[in-house]
């Protein structure tokens, strides 16, 4: 009996010291568990944002994507103004299926800024703002960005009067000028798509790093080069659809030159994007290619549905023969 209560007194002695032992180890155990659990994040989680830092991020957001739109209103405006009536009728009825084809080809690679966001966000919250992954993410979305827009360049320089000849359709026979200013126009911003697509993914990585001021600050920028170009170009100097395109080619670059300086500060540590080839200071297990194409089948698949949705839609209005070139114009324009 006397060895029985020993060891019940030593078994409870133990419950107790594992009692008290657990009890002063779940404070620190529990503020090491994330709030949304796993094992791979290393940092504790940000605290939860305020709807002043909404505010913050969402106002110069909708800034920059309303930005866009209301520049090809300002190219619309300037074109329509300038000349006598029948010479801004032309150019009008020619910078509708342009300015779609041109913004169609751009719109193709929009897998690249959606792709560059979710990776350097996911990179920054798990290896942290200035690790070597996130930095591996804009350079490696930089790169990709830049051959596509040289490859896409080369493809519109080539291949811009066929296609677009296909796309307006039978007013082509009627109107062969038409097809010549349009033409014009997407072979003149065709320079502008290596600078084009690099803009749209160092804007995409800077709203993954929750700056969304920069990127409005270059479009104000190109907002600027813009005005002043298509008055000059379009108003001033009257050359029509062309000194619209040249003055859109002049914005696009200002644009990129404006942003490339603070993304290079902010970013990246060592203030290079690579645009060319792999620097040496990147590691192994940097982000290929190859993770960037897995976002484009869905990206694609979405943006081809509406580009056939439109391009449907732009045929179907082109086949009525009362009012064809109004009625085609106007379907173009709408796409805008």
């Amino acid at each position: 009996l006397k060895s029985t209560d020993t060891d019940e007194g030593s078994a409870e002695d133990d419950v107790s010291e594992q009692t008290s032992d657990s009890s002063a180890l779940s404070p620190s155990v529990s503020e090491d568990i994330p709030r949304g659990g796993g094992s791979s994040i290393r940092q504790k989680p940000p605290a939860l944002p305020t709807l002043a830092d909404y505010r913050k991020f969402a106002l110069p957001c909708l800034g920059l994507w309303v930005a866009q739109p209301l520049l090809s209103l300002v190219d619309t405006a300037f074109v329509g103004l300038s000349g006598d009536a029948t010479k801004s009728a032309s150019n009008l009825a020619a910078l509708g299926p342009a300015t779609t084809f041109f913004d169609g080809a751009t719109y193709l690679f929009a897998f690249l800024n959606v792709a560059t966001t979710n990776l350097y966000s996911t990179a920054r919250a798990r290896y942290g703002e200035q690790s070597d992954q996130a930095e591996s993410v804009v350079r490696t979305a930089s790169r990709i960005a830049m051959r596509c827009g040289i490859g896409l360049m080369f493809f519109l320089l080539a291949f811009a009067r066929p296609l677009l000849a296909l796309y307006i359709g039978h007013e082509v026979d009627n109107t062969p000028e038409l097809l010549d200013a349009a033409v014009d126009y997407v072979k003149i911003r065709a320079f502008s798509m290596p600078t084009s697509l690099l803009l749209g993914v160092v804007q995409a990585a800077l709203l993954g790093a929750k700056d969304s001021v920069t990127p409005l600050i270059s479009i104000l920028y190109s907002t600027i080069v813009n005005v002043f170009g298509d008055f000059l170009l379009v108003k001033q100097a009257n050359m029509g659809l062309r000194g619209a395109a040249i003055a859109t080619l002049l914005a696009q670059w200002a644009a990129t030159a404006a942003l490339l300086g603070p993304a290079r500060q902010r970013l990246v540590r060592n203030h290079s994007l690579g645009l060319w080839k792999k620097s040496k200071t990147e590691s192994t297990d940097s982000v290929s290619g190859r993770t960037f194409l897995g976002f484009a089948a869905p990206v694609l698949t979405l943006i081809l549905g509406k580009l056939a949705a439109f391009g449907f839609m732009t045929h179907s209005a082109g086949t009525f023969h009362n009012h064809t070139k109004e009625s085609s114009l106007r379907c173009k324009q709408g796409r805008i």
